[in-house]
């Protein structure tokens, strides 16, 4: 009943449009009213997924262009709006075995930066855009520091840092 209902309202016509319709129990049925013809509404969007497209394709076909401008100095902004339990989360996140936008996104960042790291730990951040540079005696006194937090982090229990099995 549902995807009936879901498939009579909602049309993909074409790789970039969608039309809506009423549902035929909103048009009006009192005595006297003629019935009104069915009307459409199509929107137009840059690029319209089909509802079996994989997290991939939706990736590819609509985010990862953006990470790309944006690690060219570009801006951009993803938004998702739709009503609960649309998919927002799902397209956002993805399950484990099937990564969503997000978790892909941040793959091409990190991988675009490898190789590019600042490996020495001769600076720390101050405030929001600044930074200090260290002595070889604070550097020391910052890995101490980091070292027995990883240290007690795993004594406290493994579900709270990621452990790596090398």
């Amino acid at each position: 009943m549902k995807i009936t209902f879901l498939l009579a309202c909602v049309t993909i016509e074409g790789p970039n449009s969608v039309v809506i319709r009423a549902p035929r129990f909103c048009q009006p049925n009192r005595q006297g009213d003629k019935s009104l013809p069915q009307t459409a509404q199509r929107f137009t969007f840059t690029q319209v997924f089909d509802p079996d497209a994989s997290q991939r394709t939706v990736f590819e076909g609509s985010v990862r262009g953006l990470v790309q401008d944006a690690l060219q100095g570009g801006n951009c902004l993803v938004f998702t709006y739709g009503v609960t339990n649309a998919g927002k989360t799902f397209t956002f996140l993805g399950p484990d075995h099937n990564s969503g936008l997000l978790p892909r996104s941040l793959s091409v960042i990190f991988n675009s930066i490898k190789g590019h790291q600042y490996s020495r730990s001769d600076l720390k951040p101050q405030r929001c855009r600044d930074f200090s540079r260290l002595t070889p005696e604070q550097q020391a006194a910052e890995i101490s520091t980091k070292k027995n937090l990883l240290r007690l982090l795993k004594e406290v229990g493994h579900e709270f840092c990621y452990h790596d099995s090398d």
